[in-house]
């Protein structure tokens, strides 16, 4: 498993994380997902997503369908930032 950590501003949260849920529900590669939102700036969010392997979710970020998508939903995709990471420890 990996999971993916990833930030962006959106337009307008209280829009913008309706269609987040919906999208990330529909997705099969998917196996877990947490949102953050910022407590200085509403509009600053936070996105943990787990995947079976990395492999599943680069193709997607790369992907135009997905890039639409996003920038549709509010997403200002100059803001995105993406991190592969692995727990190490829990506590």
């Amino acid at each position: 498993m990996v999971t993916m950590l990833f930030s962006c501003r959106v337009t307008d949260y209280d829009t913008w994380r309706p269609l987040y849920e919906d999208a990330v529900s529909s997705m099969a590669e998917v196996r877990s997902w947490r949102l953050w939102r910022s407590q200085d700036d509403p509009n600053l969010v936070f996105m943990a997503e787990t995947f079976d392997s990395r492999d599943v979710i680069e193709p997607l970020l790369a992907s135009d369908e997905l890039r639409a998508e996003m920038e549709s939903h509010g997403v200002d995709m100059s803001s995105v930032q993406v991190w592969f990471v692995d727990e190490v420890s829990a506590g």
